[in-house]
């Protein structure tokens, strides 16, 4: 008959349990600071010259309206905020 492994000790047990949470809090913070990396790489991006032409080639292909400047408002825009009294 062969013997059945023994169960490892209390203190084998914690000893792992530690490492693999030190273990998890490393890789959780490799990740974020990836996640900031490639979150400063695509604002870099989207301000690119070439980005900008791309995204607006591919609106005009896909017929999405034109955005507009901020404080620009079109005559259809102004007649609907004004009351009447």
């Amino acid at each position: 008959m062969t013997e059945k492994p023994q169960p490892p000790s209390i203190e084998k047990v914690k000893e792992r349990s530690a490492r693999v949470q030190e273990i998890c809090k490393r890789a959780d913070a490799n990740i974020l600071i990836l996640d900031e990396i490639i979150a400063q790489l695509e604002e870099d991006n989207r301000r690119s010259p070439l980005y900008q032409s791309r995204l607006k080639k591919a609106k005009r292909l896909l017929n999405f309206p034109e955005e507009k400047p901020e404080g620009v408002e079109n005559d259809r825009d102004s007649a609907t905020t004004t009351s009447c009294s």
